[in-house]
C-alpha cells in the first residue's frame, strides 16, 4: 500500500514544460530538506545521522540532474521555475524527521515513503494527462520513483539488520510449512502486544490510536489463525513475547513483521517459500501503512516514547 499524497492535487499539469519544471523542483526541495537535516544532526552530534542525511541529499541532487538532462532532450533547454503551475506538493514527514527519537532507519523510511509519494503523484499526472505524449513522460517519471523508491528500501532493510541484532534470531526457512511454523507464533505475539497497547491507550477518551493497534492486533490474531489451520497436522508453536509500552513501540512491531517477512523472501531458495514469505510481507506493509498514514505527523513524532498522545487534535497531526 502506497502513502497518499498529503495534500490535494491544485490542478492539472498541461505541458511537459509544466512536468519537468515541476519534477525538478521536488527533487531540489527533497535535497534541500535532507540537507537541513543534515545540519541538525550534526549539531545534535549524530554524525552518522547527519552522514546518512548528507547522502540523501547527494542522490536528489542526481535526481535533479537527471531531470534537467531528460528536460533538455525533450524541450530543448533546461527546466523553467517559472512554468511551474503551483507549489510543489508537500510530500516530506517534517515532524516525524525532527523527531529526537529519528534513527537510520527511520531516516530511510522517510526517505522511502518521500519517493513512493512523488510516484504516486506521477501516476495521477499520467492518469489525467491531455496527451499520450505527456502520459508517456508522467509515466517514465514513476517509474524512475519506483526505482528510486527500491534502492531506497534496500538501504532501509540494512539499517534495520543492524539495529535488529538484539532481535531474538530466525532461521530461514527451507519450506512453506517451516515459515508456517515461523510465522504464527510472530504473529500471535504481535498481536497481543498491540492488543495490550490499545488498552492503554484507550485511558484516553475517544483515543482513535487505541482504535488503531486494536484493529492492527485483529488482523494479526485473523491471520495467525490463518497460517495455523493451512498447516497439514496439528502444531504446537513455540512461544513468542512482544512488548509496546509506547506508539513508537506499537509501530516498531509492524515495521519489524514487514523487514522480517522481506528479508526471509530475498534469502528464500524456493519459489513456493519466496512466494508465500512476499503475500506475508503485504499484510504487514498494508497494516503499517494503514497505522501509519492516521497518526501522520501528530504528537507521537515529536514526542515518540510517551505512551500516548498529547490531545486528540494531535492523534491525525
Amino acid at each position: 500500500m502506497l502513502p497518499p499524497l498529503k495534500i490535494a492535487l491544485p490542478g492539472k499539469v498541461a505541458s511537459a514544460e509544466q512536468l519537468v519544471a515541476i519534477a525538478h523542483a521536488m527533487e531540489r526541495e527533497a535535497g534541500r530538506r535532507y540537507r537541513e537535516l543534515a545540519a541538525r544532526m550534526r549539531i545534535q552530534n549524530e554524525e552518522s545521522l547527519g552522514a546518512l542525511f548528507t547522502f540523501l541529499a547527494e542522490i536528489e541532487d542526481k535526481h535533479a540532474a537527471e531531470v534537467e538532462a531528460r528536460a533538455t532532450g525533450i524541450t530543448g533547454h533546461p527546466p523553467d521555475p517559472t512554468n511551474m503551475p503551483w507549489e510543489v506538493p508537500e510530500n516530506f514527514d517534517e515532524e516525524e524527521a525532527r523527531s529526537a527519537g529519528l534513527s537510520p532507519y527511520r531516516a530511510l523510511a522517510i526517505a522511502v515513503r518521500n519517493e513512493e509519494r512523488a510516484f504516486v503523484f506521477y501516476t495521477y499526472v499520467a492518469a489525467s494527462a491531455a496527451t499520450p505524449a505527456l502520459q508517456r513522460l508522467a509515466e517514465q517519471f514513476a517509474l524512475d520513483e519506483l526505482g528510486h523508491a527500491s534502492l531506497l528500501r534496500r538501504e532501509r532493510r540494512k539499517a534495520w539488520r543492524n539495529a535488529s541484532s538484539n532481535l531474538p534470531a530466525i532461521r530461514q526457512p527451507d519450506s512453506v510449512d517451516e515459515l508456517m511454523v515461523l510465522t504464527v507464533p510472530m504473529e500471535r505475539a504481535a498481536a497481543a502486544a498491540h492488543r495490550a497497547l490499545a488498552t492503554r491507550l484507550a485511558t484516553l477518551e475517544g483515543s482513535a490510536v487505541a482504535a488503531l493497534f486494536d484493529h492492527a492486533a485483529d488482523e494479526e490474531d485473523d491471520l495467525g489463525r490463518a497460517l495455523a489451520a493451512r498447516l497439514p497436522h496439528a502444531t504446537a508453536f513455540p512461544l513468542q513475547s512482544m512488548r509496546a509500552e509506547s506508539v513508537r513501540d506499537g509501530l516498531k512491531i509492524l515495521e519489524d513483521a514487514f523487514e522480517r517477512y522481506m528479508d526471509i523472501a530475498e534469502n528464500a531458495t524456493d519459489e513456493a517459500t519466496l512466494s508465500e514469505a512476499q503475500v506475508l510481507a503485504e499484510h504487514a506493509v498494508r497494516r503499517l501503512a494503514s497505522v501509519h498514514g492516521v497518526l501522520g505527523s501528530g504528537t507521537w513524532a515529536r514526542n515518540p516514547d510517551s505512551g500516548v498522545p498529547e490531545s486528540k487534535d494531535d492523534i491525525v497531526g
